[in-house]
């Protein structure tokens, strides 16, 4: 192992000198890096994810099979504001990330037949609630 020498037998290298300040730089660094970590995590941990409710189901046919492609409509009673779907295979529908605070109606609609309409209160605490919604027989005309 050779060890530049300049000329003073006591004093290191500019080689020396500028890995030296690269090493404390990165240190520097790593060390900055440390304690924005230690400030930030524990503000990110404390912030929760909101809440949410979730109101799925299924729409049915008088058979209590699946139907999909039916139109099923959510309204927010507090707002007003109405959301609109079609059911998946199965019938399957689902409206996710609803405020639990508030009050809402959902209907859905198959070839011009309406299902009932059915509400979910904020009383209720289920953050998931599961409601089938019944297309009747087509009306004989």
């Amino acid at each position: 192992m050779t060890i530049r020498m300049h000329h003073s037998a006591s004093r290191p290298s500019r080689r020396w000198s500028a890995e030296a300040g690269i090493g404390l730089c990165r240190l520097m660094l790593a060390a900055a890096v440390a304690v924005a970590l230690l400030v930030v995590w524990p503000a990110a941990a404390k912030e929760k994810k909101p809440v949410t409710r979730t109101i799925t189901g299924s729409v049915l046919d008088p058979a209590e099979n699946g139907i999909a492609g039916a139109s099923v409509e959510l309204t927010d009673l507090r707002t007003g504001k109405k959301v609109a779907i079609y059911s998946q295979q199965g019938g399957r529908y689902e409206f996710a990330d609803l405020k639990p605070d508030d009050d809402y109606q959902v209907q859905a609609s198959y070839k011009n037949q309406p299902s009932e309409v059915r509400k979910v209160t904020s009383l209720i605490r289920e953050m998931r609630v599961v409601i089938y919604l019944h297309i009747p027989p087509p009306k004989a005309e």
